[in-house]
């Protein structure tokens, strides 16, 4: 047994913050307030863009002293992990979808927190938009670069977390008792593995092709990302300790993770009404013409075929049996876009794009990432 599934170092993962990001948040409240936060992230979105000089200085200070990449990262293996991920955006997107998010509902130290806004069960499609966006940030090739997309956006993500913690404190005031600090290294690892380790598991369940070192170049990528969001021991920001080193050791803490925090719907309400929404909003999303044709059972089908029946039971459903035809014409789409992938770089361009368009439709472009001050300021697809 390693530390991965050691009770006692999980234990100590589940007492563990971001005193920087907290008392950023602190100041940023006390200097400027939500309006004036907003104003300074909205011209964060892009590579190498510049404060502006009104900004509350704690956002100055924050942005300047997070840092950037962790010493030693091999910036070829990010590159590739990037171009991994979209050789399998369309697999990805829908393990992500039938299988990493529904799997996280099943911990209620998560949807406790999801659910604080009282608004996410009907506009899952909102929480959604912020995920793909967060998916083209990190996976494009250039978003490690200095002051790329991938850095900034954990540093905003680090203050979101940071306001959501205070505002766990306020609508949830015996979290910290059932679940330690809100927002914990724990858990934070957790979501990062709905990201990589998740997705290279629902990739091979689904029977699909992917190398040994795709995947593992895949799972550096969110490694690294996992670092720059503040998992890292206090001021210690190039020490990788705090976060598994490969997709074994990722499958070791997962495990251990599900053992200690999922449990069955009796206990969590929260996340059958989260995974609910889920499905709902998945068969809204196809198109009305294969709901006609039979394809509505497309999405059941897939939640059945990425997780095990244990799994379906936490968050309250059955397998789907039979549809033998359904899953073979699925299966064979995703493998000819992930041939296609393959097969093309320019595959790789597409998908990115893809992803982008589908937030720039609804969202008139990139989704903000902001620090939530109120409950009300939780109800956008930033935070859901």
């Amino acid at each position: 047994m390693s530390q991965w599934s050691d009770d006692v170092f999980l234990d100590g993962l589940r007492r563990s913050g971001d005193p920087r990001a907290d008392e950023a948040v602190r100041r940023l409240r006390d200097e400027g307030g939500s309006a004036a936060v907003g104003r300074a992230f909205r011209v964060l979105q892009g590579n190498d863009t510049p404060l502006p000089p009104d900004a509350p200085e704690a956002l100055h200070a924050f942005m300047r002293d997070a840092g950037g990449l962790p010493a030693g990262t091999d910036r070829a293996r990010l590159h590739r992990g990037g171009e991994a991920f979209l050789r399998n955006a369309l697999p990805s997107v829908v393990v992500l979808l039938a299988s990493s998010l529904p799997r996280g509902y099943a911990a209620p130290c998560l949807t406790e927190i999801l659910s604080i806004s009282g608004d996410l069960e009907r506009h899952p499609y909102e929480r959604l938009m912020g995920v793909v966006q967060l998916l083209v940030n990190v996976s494009d090739g250039h978003a490690f670069d200095d002051h790329g997309r991938a850095i900034v956006t954990a540093k905003k993500l680090r203050l979101l977390h940071a306001g959501i913690r205070v505002l766990t404190d306020t609508y949830r005031p015996d979290f910290r008792a059932r679940f330690q600090v809100p927002v914990n290294h724990e858990d934070m690892l957790a979501t990062i593995m709905a990201f990589s380790y998740l997705l290279v598991d629902g990739i091979r369940r689904l029977g699909l092709p992917l190398a040994d070192d795709e995947a593992e170049d895949l799972y550096y990528l969110w490694r690294i990302f996992a670092q720059l969001m503040g998992i890292h021991p206090e001021g210690r920001p190039d020490d990788a300790s705090l976060v598994p080193a490969t997709l074994a050791e990722a499958a070791e803490f997962y495990a251990a993770y599900v053992r200690r925090n999922n449990t069955m719907p009796d206990r969590n309400p929260a996340g059958v009404a989260l995974t609910t929404s889920n499905l709902r909003m998945m068969t809204r999303l196809l198109p009305p013409v294969a709901r006609m044709v039979g394809l509505g059972w497309a999405p059941r089908l897939c939640m059945t075929e990425l997780m095990s029946r244990e799994e379906l039971a936490r968050v309250g459903f059955t397998p789907l049996t039979g549809h033998g035809l359904l899953k073979a014409v699925l299966t064979g789409v995703l493998r000819v876009g992930q041939w296609a992938g393959e097969r093309n770089a320019f595959i790789d361009k597409v998908a990115h794009l893809v992803l982008q368009g589908m937030v720039a439709v609804d969202r008139r472009g990139e989704v903000v990432f902001s620090v939530p001050f109120s409950r009300l300021d939780l109800r956008g697809p930033a935070f859901e």
